[in-house]
């Protein structure tokens, strides 16, 4: 049997989906009326994780079962199996922290996380469906220099998005104090797009940061194109 570049044979899309679960690997695609290979059933089951683990963070926030059940298209009955289950063993705890989106990174699932964190911390929900209307890459959390990046919104009349100087300034110190006090703090999130890196989320936490005279963060990348993706990690290799 002749082995074939992927990349020479499937469409972009479907390239960067298989790409979640197999990339770098020797596949074998079964003809149709062969029985399913173990790569493809395991890669159901990992897609089935990674939802039942954004339910259960849902369900934790405080959605109620009826409206899981008809945002995922599931019976009620299964929802309360997803939620109330103790042997799923693969479930994690969420918290709006650098750390815990590190686990969740580790276990396949940042995505979940930073939706989670975008619906329940930020309350940005259109950022979050806006997230999910197209497949996205995810890179992060990455240990970077804060000297990288700039604040799009504050109180300054050049800022791409405004905010009143008292409710800016309240948000800076809230932040000061966890740094202060060493509380554990959550990502940056950043947008890069044709090389240049723009601050989507937390702009407070970052001007905290800098004024706390803290040189670098976790930051989490998203990332749209294909080649915004190589070009990233070819610019920006040793943060990885």
């Amino acid at each position: 049997m002749n082995y074939e570049n992927a990349g020479n044979v499937l469409p972009e899309q479907l390239l960067k989906e298989i790409k979640k679960y197999a990339a770098g690997k020797l596949l074998y695609i079964p003809l149709d009326n062969e029985k399913k290979a173990w790569g493809e059933v395991s890669g159901y089951r990992h897609f089935l994780v990674r939802r039942n683990q954004f339910i259960l963070n849902k369900f934790v926030h405080g959605i109620g079962i009826r409206e899981l059940a008809t945002e995922f298209h599931l019976s009620e009955e299964t929802i309360k199996r997803i939620v109330y289950s103790r042997k799923d063993t693969s479930k994690l705890d969420y918290h709006p922290t650098s750390k815990s989106a590190m686990k969740y990174l580790e276990a396949g699932m940042l995505e979940e996380w930073l939706h989670t964190y975008l619906l329940f911390d930020r309350c940005n929900k259109v950022f979050s469906d806006g997230l999910r209307l197209m497949y996205r890459y995810y890179l992060g959390p990455l240990i970077m220099p804060l000297s990288l990046f700039k604040r799009s919104s504050g109180p300054e009349d050049h800022m791409k998005w405004q905010i009143q100087q008292d409710v800016f300034e309240d948000k800076v110190k809230y932040w000061m104090n966890q740094i202060d006090s060493q509380a554990e703090t959550p990502p940056l999130i950043v947008n890069f797009e044709k090389g240049r890196l723009e601050l989507n989320c937390n702009n407070p936490l970052l001007e905290a940061l800098k004024r706390s005279q803290v040189n670098e963060h976790p930051i989490i990348i998203w990332i749209t194109d294909l080649p915004d993706h190589d070009r990233f990690l070819e610019e920006y290799a040793g943060y990885q």
